[in-house]
């Protein structure tokens, strides 16, 4: 007998020979196959197997099959599985009923014999009558339909029809008499062979409404044969709505009452037995990591299984969806609990499940800081998620709980205004963290694998973490290159895949990194800050740029240090670092942070650096700034911010006089000017340029500056630049 391993998918089938009868539909089948061959049906017999979709009727008329299989020679009937929806028109379906009664009439003729009740003689006479039987129904099977279609009309469209219409209607009517006889012979013959038929008809209640009303016909006026059992199984509620739709009947059940005459229903399998058999075959194809996965798989079980799995079938597509998600899912080391949770909701509400997958999307985008989603659109997304789930579906306070502990963002509302969840919430770090430690379906990381096999688009791959953690591992240069090569990768809007990599290193990484990872990524970040912008210019200046998340890695990753290995550091960071610009930030934040310049020193938590390493660094920066040309000055990405760095670490004089030095000439000037703008967004003119008095007033002599540029907008050869110039300080003055 044909196997299955509880490892290969199941798909929409019964039962199989060595399929496990988890519902205990065994003894059920047994009992209807003795009444089967019980004389009380003597006569011939219709009986309906009703139940719902997927609730298990083709594998109990399997398991029929099966015990009727069991039975003594001498009472075992011979079973016909006839299949309507592989055959075409009414005489195709004819020829190929008569056909399969056919073979089983040569079966049983061959398998005759004096010593047994049926001798060959029998059985060929019911086989011979039986072919006469299905030839004459052919040949009239036309004359038969235009009968019946005439018979219908009114009297004038029949006449119109001329002689040869009257014609056929006399054929007809003698070919149906001679039918009628061949009837009665096979009757008889099949009577007097005393052997059992049982023909099955699956799945009737899929046909087209047209065939259902063929099948029905055929079943109950062409082949209603003494001895012969006809098993139909359909859902009541289809098969009743389509016999309505095709024969205009008013009632499609009392229509269907007509021709079954016995109908079983199929025994309706408790939850916690159905439950019961996930369970048990869940076990065989995965198991979870610890017992906090554990844990949460049970109650994914109780609370969301006892919700969805509500027939064999559903039961069925959840584990074939598990055998199918799960390997590639557990080599990424993800978490089953959240696995069996989104494919039961997946089987059972599929709206619910696109719900989902769409939250994941928009929270994982939200949590970077991507996007913001507004109350209208929090509004919005709720009514779409109460309006996909059945009325009352999260009424229940516990089920809500757990609905909502499984998604990033989402809590149970306990306020007056009637909603039953508030979503897009903020969610603290150490759960982000303790989401994509875990690889969890609340990660905005790993949210993806669950729906597609795939990361987020944002989000780094294990090939990413693996390259990055090498590089850093590896020395300085290669660490620069990876962090460069993240850069170059889109990860929505203006993040990158570097902006990721750093929030992940802040969030929990640099906990597992080793000290010569964590000093390679320090001097790396000095060296690549400057050349990221370059490569993908982004907003320095607004929330949480990638120069904002790189400063903060620096205590962390500093405090992994030793302290020799932290006073290298920060020497070789800060005296060494080609990002310069970015370094000038940093020194900048630290000058403000401990309050050497300005009157509001912060919070000594908000430090990068403590007091004695921010006195070396300070005297590295000043000596490297002095040591700049005049064209490197102006060359750095922001000359401004490390002028201003230059005066606020103790040397006001400095910058002003290379500055003053590098205005003499008008060249110079309107040179150092341009490098000097400073650009601002408005919501009337967009972006533009200005010079700003704030920006200028240190170094040098605003408005003198501002009358000389205006005095060479007509100059040969600087006109043009002095005239946009001039427009930037006339626009500063408003700023």
């Amino acid at each position: 007998m044909a196997t299955h391993t509880n490892n290969s998918i199941k798909g929409d089938r019964a039962l199989g020979p060595g399929d496990k009868d988890e519902l205990g539909f065994r003894e059920v089948a047994a009992r209807i196959a003795v009444s089967l061959i019980d004389h009380a049906s003597d006569d011939g017999l219709v009986i309906g197997i009703e139940g719902a979709w997927g609730s298990g009727k083709s594998s109990l008329v399997f398991l029929i099959e099966d015990e009727l299989q069991k039975l003594p020679k001498e009472q075992r009937p011979s079973v016909i599985n006839f299949r309507p929806w592989l055959i075409g028109n009414r005489d195709a379906l004819i020829n190929g009923l008569f056909t399969e009664l056919s073979k089983q009439l040569d079966r049983v003729a061959l398998d005759a014999g004096d010593a047994t009740p049926i001798t060959i003689a029998r059985a060929k006479k019911a086989e011979d009558a039986l072919r006469e039987f299905a030839s004459g129904l052919t040949k009239v099977g036309a004359a038969i339909e235009f009968i019946g279609d005439v018979s219908g009309l009114p009297p004038v469209k029949w006449f119109g029809k001329g002689t040869k219409a009257a014609a056929n209607l006399a054929e007809g009517k003698r070919a149906a008499s001679q039918l009628s006889d061949l009837k009665d012979k096979l009757v008889r013959s099949l009577r007097d062979l005393g052997h059992r038929f049982v023909i099955t008809i699956d799945d009737v209640d899929r046909l087209e409404p047209a065939e259902v009303i063929e099948i029905l016909r055929l079943v109950r006026s062409v082949a209603d044969f003494p001895n012969v059992i006809y098993l139909l199984c359909y859902d009541g509620k289809i098969l009743a709505h389509s016999i309505e739709k095709a024969a205009r009947a008013k009632s499609g059940k009392a229509y269907l009452e007509k021709i079954i005459q016995l109908t079983i229903m199929v025994p309706q399998p408790e939850s916690m037995q159905l439950r019961q058999w996930f369970t048990d075959s869940l076990h065989q194809i995965a198991a979870p990591k610890n017992d906090d996965e554990l844990s949460r798989l049970k109650t994914v079980v109780d609370f969301e299984g006892g919700r969805q799995l509500r027939t064999p079938r559903s039961v069925v597509r959840a584990l074939d969806s598990i055998r199918f998600f799960w390997p590639p899912l557990r080599d990424a080391k993800a978490d089953l609990a959240d696995l069996v949770w989104l494919q039961l909701i997946k089987d059972g509400n599929p709206a619910l499940y696109r719900w989902i997958e769409e939250y994941c999307a928009a929270a994982a985008i939200h949590s970077l800081g991507i996007a913001r989603v507004s109350d209208v659109e929090k509004t919005r997304e709720l009514s779409k998620l109460i309006n996909i789930t059945e009325e009352g579906h999260f009424d229940d306070l516990t089920y809500r709980h757990y609905f909502a502990d499984q998604l990033a963002g989402v809590e149970m509302n306990y306020g007056d205004d009637g909603d039953k969840f508030r979503i897009f919430q903020h969610v603290h770090e150490h759960q982000r963290d303790a989401a994509i430690r875990g690889v969890r379906l609340a990660s905005p990381d790993h949210y993806r694998l669950y729906f597609a096999l795939a990361g987020p688009s944002h989000a780094l791959t294990q090939d990413d973490f693996t390259s990055m953690w090498a590089a850093a591992e590896a020395g300085v240069e290669q660490t620069t290159a990876e962090l460069l090569r993240l850069h170059g990768e889109p990860a929505g809007g203006s993040f990158t895949k570097a902006d990721i990599l750093l929030e992940r290193i802040r969030g929990s990484a640099f906990e597992v990194l080793t000290p010569q990872q964590c000093d390679n990524i320090l001097l790396g970040l000095s060296q690549a800050m400057d050349a990221a912008y370059r490569q993908r210019p982004f907003d320095r200046f607004w929330i949480n740029s990638l120069w904002d998340r790189a400063s903060r890695l620096i205590p962390l990753l500093l405090a992994q240090l030793d302290a020799e290995q932290r006073a290298a550091a920060v020497t070789t960071m800060f005296q060494h670092g080609a990002a310069l610009a970015w370094l000038t930030t940093v020194f900048r934040h630290e000058t403000f942070a401990h309050g050497r310049y300005g009157d509001r020193p912060r919070p000594t938590e908000d430090w990068l650096v403590t007091n004695p390493e921010l006195d070396q660094i300070n005297g590295i920066m000043l000596d490297r700034y002095r040591a700049l040309s005049d064209h490197e000055i102006l060359e750095v990405i922001d000359p401004i911010s490390l002028l201003f760095a230059w005066r606020q670490g103790g040397d006001e004089a400095g910058p002003r006089e290379r500055l003053e030095a590098n205005i003499v000439s008008d060249e110079g000037l309107v040179e150092t000017l341009e490098k000097l703008v400073s650009s601002v967004d408005s919501s009337n003119r967009g972006r533009f340029d200005v010079i700003k008095r704030d920006n200028l007033a240190p170094f040098l002599d605003y408005d003198e500056a501002a009358q000389r540029i205006e005095a060479l907008r007509n100059h040969s050869e600087l006109g043009e630049r002095a005239s946009r110039l001039a427009v930037a300080f006339a626009d500063g003055l408003e700023f």
